[in-house]
């Protein structure tokens, strides 16, 4: 029944995008978004009740620093998953853990904000751009669920042309050449994981003699520290780029100032993830001891990371782009968590991807709202706006100050745990880490206050008066994000039991 249940999770959305492109809807923008939004509604629900039943594994009796995926069920797609691939070991399967199982929860949660809140920012091609939404949707769950490596890449590689359209079609002027930039990017990343996916399974059949891709049937404990240090370098390149770490990271503030608001808030909400989800399950659970031995250089990079974004996000004037660098920070806070090597930081790290996915989607949203009334995203030229716009400050001061690691929201959940997995580690150099990255994120509160401060504090021009609040469908998106963030933030043992018991 579950095995059903997640081919049906995964594929029900492609369904939904072909739905969407029949004649039936013709070209009529309510009709097709309020189908969107309804399927998208139900479809989250779904997902939920994989959390609420959960995978019947004890991972007290599992390593969870090196996040073994041991689905409790797989799902094989029978007329794709022939004997001429199972010959070569290639299975069309799906299982689904844990850690896929909050991930898969995010991408429906933030699928849906994303089309509730389409509404002003969608003017043409309504049938493809929710069409291409839910193509993406499925790539995505695939990629969190499937337990095959070159069903991962292939989908990796999927993920780049609905990607690269919803950005070019429906951003700005200069949208194009930042779809073609993230493209290049993420491509030339492709081609180093493709070679250390290609190692890890060619290694396995020289060790065992079975030639399979099956992530859970792959061991790499027997091969030698030097060949698993090379293939791990391959991997973190190719993964890297779409967390991404510096100095692989030049795509991102050019693409999410030229992409539509929906457009940033997928990409920063469950794009910028898959990076850290692909060290976990690869460099984590395949070459456990390569990725210890590289560990403290992550660490070193997950720093200057957080280091570099924030910094570089503190002297922008473009709102957007200080959303841009500011998860460029908060990714290298993931990452220091996630590298610690112990099951706190673990913990922690995938708390924050959950939080930071909210918040950055509420983030993008917010100066979305801010660019649509008061066409600029520039701090030197907005400022008075919580005078007649008390609801988007609100909403807008919840996120914020999530984001600035405020206790009892769940910014501060995820950081707390990730530097202090940091500050436990056996590794010295951890603790340096640790107390580094507290100082920076105390200083990163002032790239996240400057612009509240500038934008809705001071005195309201003129010719801003008359601009009305908040309309209903951004009430919803922004008063759900903020009740999750709160909810989490008050309740963190939902997802933190969840993870370790």
């Amino acid at each position: 029944m579950l095995e059903i249940s997640l081919l049906t999770l995964i594929f029900l959305p492609i369904i939904a995008g072909l739905i969407v492109l029949t004649p039936v809807f013709s070209d009529n923008q309510v009709f097709i978004r309020r189908f969107s939004v309804y399927f998208a509604i139900i479809h989250t629900i779904f997902s939920l009740m994989f959390f609420l039943l959960g995978p019947n594994i004890d991972v007290r009796n599992v390593d969870c620093i090196s996040c073994i995926f041991a689905p409790d069920f797989k799902a094989a797609i029978p007329f794709i998953d022939n004997n001429i691939l199972n010959q070569i070991g290639i299975h069309v399967s799906f299982g689904i853990d844990r850690l896929s199982i909050l991930m898969v929860i995010l991408t429906t949660l933030i699928t849906t904000f994303t089309i509730i809140g389409s509404k002003l920012y969608v003017k043409k091609h309504f049938k493809y751009f929710y069409s291409l939404i839910f193509f993406l949707e499925s790539i995505l769950l695939g990629i969190f669920t499937t337990t095959d490596m070159f069903v991962f890449f292939t989908l990796w590689e999927l993920e780049l042309i609905p990607m690269y359209l919803l950005i070019s079609i429906w951003g700005n002027h200069s949208a194009k050449k930042s779809a073609l930039k993230f493209v290049l990017y993420t491509f030339g990343g492709s081609l180093f994981l493709l070679l250390g996916i290609l190692l890890v399974y060619f290694t396995n059949f020289a060790v065992t003699g079975v030639l399979t891709a099956d992530i859970t049937q792959i061991s790499m404990n027997r091969v030698n520290l030097l060949l698993q240090l090379i293939i791990s370098l391959f991997l973190i390149i190719g993964f890297g780029v779409k967390v991404p770490i510096f100095p692989l990271h030049k795509w991102l503030a050019d693409t999410h100032t030229n992409a539509s608001t929906p457009v940033s808030m997928l990409l920063a909400a469950v794009l910028l993830k898959l990076g850290i989800y692909g060290i976990m399950r690869f460099n984590f659970g395949l070459l456990t001891l390569g990725f210890t031995v590289l560990s403290p250089v992550l660490g070193l990079l997950a720093v200057i990371n957080i280091i570099y974004g924030a910094a570089v996000a503190y002297y922008q004037k473009d709102i957007k782009r200080i959303v841009a660098y500011s998860s460029i920070s908060q990714m290298g806070l993931i990452l220091l968590g996630g590298v610690s090597l112990t099951n706190i930081g673990y913990t922690g790290a995938v708390y924050h991807m959950i939080s930071h996915g909210l918040v950055a989607a509420g983030l993008f949203f917010v100066v979305g709202i801010i660019k649509q009334r008061f066409h600029t995203t520039n701090i030197n030229r907005l400022s008075g706006i919580a005078s007649i716009a008390p609801r988007l400050y609100g909403f807008s001061m919840v996120i914020v100050l999530s984001a600035a690691g405020i206790p009892f929201l769940s910014g501060f959940i995820g950081e707390f745990l990730s530097i202090y997995g940091a500050l436990i580690s056996s590794l010295l150099v951890f603790k340096l880490y640790a107390v580094i990255a507290v100082f920076i994120l105390i200083l990163s509160a002032l790239y996240l206050m400057k612009p509240v401060h500038e934008v809705f504090f001071g005195i309201l021009p003129d010719k801003y008066k008359n601009i009305q609040d908040i309309a209903v469908h951004e009430f919803v998106v922004l008063a759900a994000i903020s009740f999750i963030i709160i909810l989490l933030g008050c309740f963190p043992f939902v997802i933190v039991n969840f993870l370790n018991v």
